[in-house]
């Protein structure tokens, strides 16, 4: 008969959510917590792996910019048996590659009694980099009052619309857990959840109490004991502990059951940042998730969101902005920008869009110096010099002649790309507002007549800088 017994290893690859820091090291965090089956008489192991992505180095070239990495697990007896072998491939966006961020791999597999060796590889598909681990376990020789200490950033009840667990999660009857290999508390994200999982057979109290231990064994924190009613067949305790103003460190939290007379002990570990490594972190995540179009975006708000999407009239497609609207949720607003620029990603492989960089970069630029007053007040991207300069960005040549004799001053901006693009401006008004008077961009919409607006002297100044001659080509202009 087989010592081990495999009842199911899923592999689940997740982003870990912002406010649940990765190891700091790219190491491999492996936690094994033992839970267990009555009924059955098997010890159920819930494994949390975490694999920093920094670890892992984007696919060149592929479609979608993702990172892979491989996930072998090996399962020995006490005698050096390999039981079980098992691998699988994980995936992430390399939009994920920044500060903090990782993947969360979670297994879930039986043991019948006795003592075990689980062995976790993890290889970058691309650099063949390794990270391994490996953990001892046991299989309970008898039926246990009490499981494994569980340590969680989260723990919540699940709702009428949790059919399945969220990104990341467990499910404990009714209670919805949020897996970690390695609790890391920080000054901003102080409280840490704890859950047992009791096995006594008939109903019962029991008296908890909670300590909290740093480095050199001093106890720090100390809970007084709390009764708590136990059901017939056992069932679960949770709490949840506030570490505001604990100092930065390595800690073990320990749980006393005492249950009939007997007092159980359990134990896990954790540590606190200090505020210093966790600002300097959190800003290297958010510098980092900015990058990306999710992140560009995530920040804003709904004015942000409004502005960010006026301005791209000047490059959408026919009727590509009616779904935006001013009365779509926040929500709604940041995934049409999100999409609108990942469809316009000249590099999908990495985090950075630079279509959408330049594009803003240009806007402001063009609000900034090419803003009109008077009545109107446009603001720079609305005027004609910035339409021209948000879409076509910045021009290869330009000429600029202040008022000579009857000529207005005017500019003429020339592009090499695009066919050679030129754009004619002329502050008509006196008043520094440069409109478009001629251009050869077919978007665009020139004034009749333009050369009289000039004057001979300045057409044929414009056509030495263009290089051609402007009063050849339409030979009817009267001046």
């Amino acid at each position: 008969m087989t010592a081990f017994k495999l009842l199911t290893i899923a592999g689940l690859a997740v982003l870990t959510p912002a406010w649940l820091p990765a190891p700091e090291s790219q190491t491999l965090a492996v936690n094994a917590v033992r839970f267990y089956r009555p009924d059955v008489h098997q010890t159920q192991v819930k494994v949390f792996i975490q694999i920093p992505y920094t670890f892992l180095e984007p696919v060149p070239g592929s479609s979608d910019g993702r990172m892979t990495y491989h996930v072998g697990v090996k399962v020995r007896d006490s005698t050096g048996l390999e039981l079980v072998q098992n691998a699988w491939d994980g995936h992430a966006p390399a939009a994920a590659r920044k500060p903090g961020a990782s993947a969360l791999e979670i297994l879930d597999f039986a043991l019948v009694p006795g003592r075990y060796q689980l062995r976790v590889d993890v290889t970058d598909s691309l650099s063949g980099r390794k990270l391994a681990s490996d953990v001892t376990l046991e299989g309970f020789r008898q039926d246990p009052d009490l499981s494994d200490l569980l340590l969680a950033p989260k723990i919540r009840q699940a709702g009428p619309e949790d059919t399945l667990p969220g990104t990341g999660e467990i499910r404990k009857g009714r209670l919805l857990i949020t897996g970690s290999a390695e609790l890391l508390l920080t000054p901003l994200r102080t409280k840490a959840f704890y859950l047992l999982e009791t096995y006594n057979p008939e109903q019962d109290s029991a008296k908890l109490a909670v300590t909290v231990k740093d480095s050199t064994g001093k106890v720090v924190v100390s809970t007084p004991g709390s009764v708590a009613q136990l059901p017939k067949g056992g069932g679960m305790l949770t709490g949840a502990l506030d570490f505001t103003g604990l100092p930065p460190g390595h800690y073990a939290l320990t749980t006393d059951l005492t249950l009939e007379g007997r007092t159980m002990e359990r134990t896990a570990s954790f540590r606190m940042a200090d505020l210093a490594e966790t600002v300097a972190k959190d800003a290297e995540r958010l510098a980092a998730n900015r990058v990306t179009d999710v992140g560009y975006f995530e920040s804003m708000g709904e004015d942000q969101l409004n502005q960010a999407e006026d301005p791209l009239s000047l490059i959408a497609k026919s009727s590509e902005l009616t779904v935006y609207n001013k009365s779509l949720s926040l929500s709604a607003k940041r995934a049409f920008l999100t999409q609108f620029w990942s469809r316009r990603d000249p590099t999908p492989g990495t985090p950075q869009n630079e279509a959408r960089d330049e594009f803003y970069k240009a806007i402001t630029y063009a609000n900034t110096n090419f803003r009109e007053g008077g009545r109107s007040r446009l603001p720079g991207w609305k005027t004609d010099r910035g339409r021209v300069f948000a879409r076509n960005g910045v021009p290869d040549e330009v000429l600029r002649r202040n008022q000579q004799g009857n000529a207005p001053p005017y500019e003429v901006w020339r592009y090499s790309k695009n066919k050679g693009r030129f754009y004619i401006f002329a502050d008509r008004t006196g008043f520094g507002a440069m409109n478009l008077i001629n251009t050869n961009d077919l978007q665009e919409n020139g004034i009749p007549n333009w050369q009289k607006i000039l004057g001979l002297d300045a057409v044929q100044d414009i056509g030495r800088f263009l290089g051609f001659d402007l009063i050849k080509i339409d030979p009817g202009a009267a001046f």
